[in-house]
């Protein structure tokens, strides 16, 4: 293949197989991506289309002789993108009777020989791609192609739906033509005009032989299609930086200038496939899935950067991109060495965020359930980096599990009383957490910055605990929750996960004992199939079977949290608004702690309610305590303060 202009039918057909690197990111184009390219075709069905740049790099010969495998750097997304629909339209022109379009796309777009044209990645989308995307495409006489391929498998990746959405997009497009926005009747007219049309799209295609002549061109070129995200960028610039400092370097002569270039390029390659694996896992998680890969990127950049600074103004977490090329734009003789340290320890953050939010690989049940617990409180964003280098040492025995255990608590802490019980801003406590995490990395052996203090993991849990009797004292959560409004607090549908988090949290130390709890925290807090709900015990609503006198005092105590109890669907069938009496009866059998607790009472009134509030409000200061506070009621000089 030679680099030049040329049309889309002179990239694919002939004698080069197509493969992605493993080095590349999985499929990635969503709805938006195949929108504009859908409506790009249809404006260009009597014109010429530019499609944009294709970075290629020439490989060996394949197997068999006859064909050269080629990676494809810079392109797979489109490429991949326009042969899932040259794959649907030859389904169409098949079905339409049009055989010499359909097999002329298939011997030259989708097969060559007994072989694919594109192959994808090996970790998860190659197999899926030939078998559920291509339906086996290699067998043109359809014999063997299973009839109903979605029954097969199992979307259990990111890149696998979007690929299946891909082929279902274009599928439906297709089945639905012509579309109504041309001037179209004859459908078949239409696949042929839309064949003739991707044929002939215009694109720029680069052949290199060397990695480190496609990252400097990779620098110089301007795609359409998905934008690249800061992480994309990042390692293109870091690719184009190795490629010219050796160029610069010492040289023992042309060939291993080269072959040193192409040493370094791919262990930054490597690198990153591995993040974009983590990555993967990472946003196909629960937790995970508010991710993306600039927050994780951002997140090592707090660590890292031992410039970095908390200043609002400057935003500098945010624009870490910019900060991150200026400390690799200038050579001081270790640059190299710098630009393979940094995608190492990007790797590895990448790496422990994944362990944490999937749990894989965690061997102690202590840590597994703490981290379930913070996951079901959420509001981690300003906890993640302290959890990445904090996790991150413990896997390298710099931190003990004890240490480490206390740490998840203190955190979970921060965040209920912070967040859940006072409710403040997102950002509350921010440029507090992110300092905190930068002292405990650079309190590794072998780390130095300037301006920082490191700490140990002792300090930053001490630390933390002053800033929770800062947020949220003993005093304030009971200013805050005895005696008051808590169902309204709660009122926002976003913040009932909350109040229910609270009330596990007591319904977990009556169980406690028997050990026994029958619901899991994250179920009950998500309120998974809509099957939990947050019950009064004395009603919201005021019915006429209870005594006139009594109805201003329900409607006083009704919402407080005394009077507030998880259940069930099942428990709560038809008896909101029953006085306690008729309820008693029907709560024998509820698997909730709480509420056999509540119906062991003859009556129920406001000491009633009053006095299970304190149970309550004590169990939550002993499971989050404000440990400043007992500090210092337990100092020697508290007495005589005192008097």
């Amino acid at each position: 293949m030679q680099t030049g202009k040329k049309p889309f039918k002179n990239l694919v057909p002939g004698r080069d197989l197509f493969y992605v690197p493993k080095y590349q990111r999985n499929y990635s184009w969503d709805e938006k991506q195949r929108r504009e390219l859908w409506e790009d075709l249809l404006e260009s069905l009597d014109k010429t289309h530019y499609i944009g740049t294709f970075l290629i790099e020439d490989s060996d010969e394949s197997d068999d002789g006859l064909y050269d495998e080629v990676g494809i750097i810079d392109g797979q997304q489109r490429l991949t993108t326009l042969l899932i629909l040259l794959f649907e339209l030859q389904e169409q022109l098949h079905a339409h009777g049009r055989e010499e379009y359909a097999v002329d796309i298939l011997d030259n777009y989708l097969v060559a020989s007994d072989q694919q044209r594109l192959r994808l990645q090996e970790d998860d989308d190659a197999k899926f791609f030939k078998k559920y995307i291509l339906e086996d495409v290699i067998d043109t006489e359809k014999s063997t192609q299973s009839s109903n391929p979605e029954a097969e498998y199992t979307l259990d990746t990111p890149s696998k739906r979007r690929l299946a959405n891909t082929k279902s997009f274009f599928r439906e497009k297709l089945e639905d033509a012509p579309p109504e926005n041309t001037d179209y009747e004859d459908p078949v007219e239409f696949y042929t005009d839309l064949y003739s049309t991707i044929q002939n799209l215009d694109l720029l295609a680069y052949v290199v032989e060397s990695r480190a002549e496609a990252a400097r061109i990779f620098q110089t070129v301007n795609d359409r299609g998905k934008g690249l995200t800061d992480l994309e960028i990042t390692k293109s610039y870091l690719m184009h930086r190795l490629a010219l400092v050796t160029d610069d370097g010492p040289r023992d002569g042309k060939d291993d200038e080269e072959q040193r270039t192409e040493g370094l390029i791919n262990i930054v390659q490597e690198n990153f496939g591995e993040i974009y694996s983590n990555i993967e896992q990472i946003t196909d998680t629960d937790v995970g899935s508010g991710l993306d890969e600039d927050q994780i990127q951002r997140y090592h950049f707090i660590l890292w950067d031992a410039n970095w600074t908390t200043s609002y103004d400057k935003r500098y977490y945010q624009n870490h991109l910019e900060y991150v090329k200026k400390a690799f734009a200038t050579d001081n003789g270790d640059l190299a060495e710098e630009i393979i340290d940094y995608t190492n320890d990007l790797k590895r953050s990448f790496q422990r965020l994944r362990e944490l939010v999937t749990l894989d690989g965690i061997d102690s049940t202590r840590i597994e359930t703490r981290l379930e617990n913070l996951y079901a409180v959420g509001r981690l964003g300003n906890f993640y980096p302290l959890l990445i280098t904090a996790y991150d040492q413990y896997t390298r025995d710099l931190i003990l599990e004890s240490d480490f255990v206390r740490l998840l608590k203190k955190i979970e802490t921060f965040i209920v009383r912070t967040y859940l019980i006072e409710q403040k801003a997102a950002d509350t406590g921010r440029t507090r957490a992110y300092p905190l995490a930068r002292q405990l990395y650079y309190n590794e052996p072998g780390k130095q910055a300037e301006d920082i203090s490191p700490s140990s993991a002792d300090d930053v849990i001490d630390k933390l605990a002053d800033h929770v009797h800062n947020y949220c004292d003993d005093e304030t959560l009971m200013d805050t929750l005895y005696d008051a409004d808590v169902y309204s607090y709660y009122s926002d549908s976003n913040r009932k996960n909350e109040l229910r988090y609270l009330l596990y949290a007591y319904e977990l130390s009556l169980e406690r004992a028997r050990e026994n709890i029958p619901f899991e925290v994250q179920k009950v807090v998500d309120n998974e199939d809509d099957r939990f709900t947050i019950e009064h015990v004395w009603p919201q609503t005021v019915s006429d079977e209870f005594p006139e006198h009594l109805h201003e005092t329900i409607n006083e105590n009704s919402d407080r949290l005394g009077n507030l109890a998880l259940m069930t669907i099942e428990d709560n069938a038809g008896n909101q608004n029953d006085p306690f009496e008729k309820k008693k009866a029907a709560f024998d059998e509820s698997k909730f702690r709480m509420l056999n607790e509540i119906f062991e009472n003859k009556e129920w009134n406001e000491a009633t309610i009053d006095e299970r509030e304190r149970r309550i409000l004590n169990v939550i200061q002993e499971r989050w305590p404000d440990e400043v506070a007992r500090r210092k009621e337990e100092s020697p000089l508290s007495a005589f303060q005192e008097d």
